[in-house]
């Protein structure tokens, strides 16, 4: 009686959403997220008790919540929600709204418990992750994912890992690799600070490559490619996180949410959002001038002035128009910001410290080599050369996780494991980082 309740109020959802949403014309890039193949895995769900890690960017196509689909999902029970930073809602700072029609408990997964207790999941036999990550590094999606996969992978339960695109599309890399001493919740891996994956192919090279070992199936997308932003992909931006208004703002915060930890702002709580790097002291004109002359790919800068929240007092800099996506390098264009304004206004660019422990700067970029390379005036192109061994490194290692080529697809297949490890050569496991020690 309850199932077939479900399914009807499911039912009837669809359908207005399908009203609303409106069908793709055959114009249309048609990308389904792997919430829409969710019944290619239902029989390995059916009669088991489900728990989903998920917030309101966890949409079908069409609009429609996970949480939604899997709660009318037959001859299943969804028994608990668990939520990233920024809540179900994604307000950050509200009361979670009732999710489903029913009542169902509701974790939060970020501030003081950032995994799921034995005693949350207590009630659940199968964890469904689907969560729009965003690209970057520091973002915290992908470690909610990960310590979720480790949690699982204790209690000896399954994960389930629904793709999504990567906004920023899968052919950028750009970035730092993280250094072991530099593990944290806004980095827990070592991959670059701008990685190339979507979410499902970053959750097969943590639960193998560092050695998870979580029993994990994907979902994969149908129709995405890995040259695909997200305005190619004829899906609404479901805004993930409150600052990322627009579907080209991943590409920003990737670029100016790297200055955290420096006396620099970059427009947070103003229109200018991740769009600028100001000071107090910049002048912005004369900034501009000179990095233009870099002729850095896919970006030019402009002067700008903005007024700083609640004091408008004037914060001076520059204004980035990112031209070209496909050829742009965010991380490589910050290091020229930082270092043109060293190279200008010597140690009035600062990095802050707090009183126990290393400078927060380094923690967001995973390494103090960046830092440490401006303090000392290097050229950009050096500090930038400084990483690229690492990013081969990386790239290399990638290769065996990725699921989408660069060319149209077929309709995938469910449930894709994991790829080999093995040297095709030997016969062997590699491990590509072996000093990598995964903390228990």
């Amino acid at each position: 009686m309850m199932t077939s309740f479900r399914s009807t109020v499911v039912s009837v959802t669809i359908l207005l959403v399908s009203l609303l949403f409106g069908p793709a014309s055959a114009q249309d890039v048609a990308v389904y997220p792997g919430i829409d193949g969710v019944q290619t895995v239902a029989d390995e769900l059916a009669g088991r008790r489900l728990g989903v890690v998920t917030h309101h960017a966890g949409l079908t196509r069409d609009g429609l919540s996970t949480a939604f689909i899997l709660y009318g999902l037959p001859r299943t029970a969804l028994t608990a929600v668990f939520t990233p930073e920024h809540g179900f809602n994604g307000s950050g700072g509200e009361p979670e709204q009732r999710v489903l029609p029913t009542p169902i408990p509701v974790y939060s997964l970020f501030g003081r418990v950032t995994a799921p207790t034995r005693k949350m999941l207590a009630s659940v036999d199968v964890l469904v992750i689907d969560l729009q990550d965003v690209g970057v590094r520091p973002f915290t999606y992908v470690s909610t994912m990960a310590l979720v996969m480790e949690a699982a992978r204790q209690a000896g339960k399954p994960v389930v890992v629904l793709d999504r695109p990567n906004p920023m599309g899968g052919v950028i890399v750009d970035g730092p690799v993280l250094e072991e001493q530099f593990r944290s919740f806004i980095g827990m891996y070592p991959i670059p600070y701008v990685h190339g994956m979507t979410i499902g192919e970053l959750a097969q090279l943590y639960n193998q490559a560092f050695g998870i070992g979580a029993d994990l199936r994907i979902v994969p997308m149908r129709g995405w490619v890995r040259r695909m932003r997200w305005s190619d992909t004829g899906l609404p931006w479901p805004t993930p996180s409150p600052g990322l208004l627009t579907d080209d703002s991943p590409l920003y915060y990737a670029t100016t949410g790297a200055i955290d930890g420096t006396n620099l702002w970059n427009g947070v709580s103003t229109d200018s959002r991740f769009r600028v790097i100001l000071g107090r002291w910049i002048d912005g004109a004369k900034l501009a001038e000179r990095l233009n002359q870099y002729q850095l790919p896919g970006v030019v800068f402009s002067g700008v002035t903005v007024p700083y929240p609640v004091s408008h007092r004037p914060w001076s800099g520059v204004h980035l128009q990112i031209t070209d996506p496909a050829v742009y390098r965010p991380l490589t264009t910050t290091v020229y910001i930082l270092a043109e304004i060293r190279k200008m206004y010597g140690r009035q660019l600062t990095f802050w410290r707090p009183r126990r422990g290393g400078y927060f700067f380094d923690s967001v970029w995973g390494t103090r080599e960046v830092r440490l390379g401006i303090q000392r005036g290097d050229d950009a192109a050096t500090i930038v050369g400084r990483w690229q061994p690492g990013l081969e490194k990386f790239l290399t290692l990638r290769q065996r996780f990725l699921l989408y080529p660069d060319a149209p697809l077929p309709v995938h297949e469910a449930g894709v494991r994991q790829p080999s490890l093995e040297d095709e050569s030997t016969g062997r496991r590699v491990m590509p980082f072996p000093n990598w020690r995964i903390q228990e």
